[in-house]
């Protein structure tokens, strides 16, 4: 952005003052200003001029104009939007303070206490914004500013009225509305968003405030559950058992790969976490009874989440010298002829794990560790015949062996498993 900064102070001349950059993002710029009436101190966002290129003026204002009525005080409110020299801008409060990135960039890891509080405070204003019909869609730490021990939540509103007035999905190349680290399955693959998409990024930010690391990461540049970190957490660790297993039950919970599997609502996650005293409920133990089968279905459950179909096929070899009740679920082999699609089989794998795991039902092997095993044998981790289905299974100790693939047909991908 040559001359922004310039070119901006002249066009806002007559409401702002305008006094230098603070800050820079995936999509804007932030300046820090003097709003003349009311005098105040304000901070403007600029978006991206290759995004600003692609907005209509009126939707998008008439979209910030509607967030602007969100009133709660967990969130930053919106005090005007508008278009200056061909690029778009919304002004909010200047807030003192840092944005929770900043200060994970700074300590890496919260203690136990603070980062309930944080969460719970994002979720009260997302239960708000929820009850007024508002989804975030991008939740994440640079979007949460920590000002006088409370958390508030900024750009509510901002990706609605940005996919509105450009006609966007969800995501678009070289531009995205929400971040990957963040962004909940569904939301990623174009998916219409509601509160618990929400919730996943919630749960992914409480993650991250304990573990340290983000909860999604990239092994062989694929994306897995990051699960390792949240079990040594030093602040988890340094709990009551019985606190620390319920803290584990809201996070993995909320991330969960299935939205009906996740909390229904922003409350909900805050009831779990205890209420404004983060007196952390301890959760009931599920109880399955019964037939073995029943992790089947769990799996193609899982897979649903994609909006396919599924044939199940279930691939074992009883005479190996391994645990008949572990379960290893191997990468989904790519048949679409797309490569832009392998990543898909990493993250389906990945999500029929998490789903295993929750039921309770069988031990599964993490997809590290299925990974990690396919890397020392030699075989790949997405499997094509029965040898490198027996080394998998000797690698990681299953009697049982998740494999599949998906291909095309038509505008939809179909797996089989």
């Amino acid at each position: 952005m040559i001359d922004a900064l310039d070119s901006l102070r002249e066009t806002l001349a007559p409401h702002y003052d305008v006094e230098r950059e603070i800050g820079v993002g995936g999509m804007a710029r932030v300046y820090l200003a003097v709003e003349k009436h009311p005098h105040r101190r304000v901070a403007i966002k600029v978006l991206d001029p290759e995004l600003s290129t692609r907005l209509l003026r009126e939707r998008f204002i008439r979209e910030v104009d509607l967030a602007s009525k969100l009133t709660h005080p967990h969130i930053v409110p919106l005090f005007a939007a508008g278009e200056a020299g061909g690029l778009f801008y919304y002004v909010m409060p200047y807030i003192e303070g840092e944005s929770l990135r900043h200060r994970l960039l700074r300590e890496r890891r919260l203690a136990l206490e603070t980062a309930l509080h944080i969460a719970a405070d994002v979720a009260d204003a997302l239960a708000f914004a929820h009850s007024q019909g508002i989804i975030h869609r991008d939740i994440k730490p640079e979007n949460i500013l920590l000002s006088s021990d409370h958390a508030v939540v900024a750009d509510f509103g901002i990706a609605r009225a940005i996919s509105a007035a450009g006609n966007l999905s969800i995501t678009q190349t070289g531009q995205s509305i929400g971040s990957p680290g963040y962004m909940s399955p569904e939301q990623a693959f174009g998916m219409p968003a509601d509160a618990r998409s929400d919730v996943y990024s919630l749960g992914c930010v409480l993650f991250e405030m304990l573990a340290g690391e983000p909860a999604i990461v990239a092994l062989n540049e694929r994306l897995i559950h990051n699960w390792a970190a949240l079990e040594t957490s030093p602040a988890l660790r340094r709990a009551p058992a019985g606190v620390a297993r319920a803290v584990k039950h809201v996070v993995s919970k909320s991330i969960a790969p299935l939205p009906d599997e996740r909390f229904a609502t922003a409350e909900a996650f805050v009831a779990a976490l205890g209420g404004t005293g983060h007196r952390v409920s301890t959760p009931t133990r599920s109880v399955f009874a019964g037939r073995r089968g029943r992790w089947l279905v769990a799996a193609t459950s899982v897979v649903a989440v994609l909006g396919i179909t599924t044939a199940a096929i279930v691939l074992r070899n009883p005479t190996l010298a391994v645990h008949e009740r572990r379960v290893a679920v191997a990468v989904m082999e790519n048949r679409t002829g797309n490569p832009s699609l392998d990543n898909l089989g990493f993250m389906a794998a990945d999500w029929v794990t998490q789903g295993l795991a929750q039921t309770g039902i069988v031990e599964v092997v993490p997809s590290v560790s299925v990974m990690s095993s396919a890397m020392h044998t030699g075989e790949p981790a997405g499997l094509r015949d029965a040898a490198a289905i027996r080394a998998l299974g000797r690698a990681t100790g299953a009697g049982t062996i998740v494999s599949g693939g998906y291909y095309q047909q038509g505008d939809s991908v179909r797996f089989q498993v």
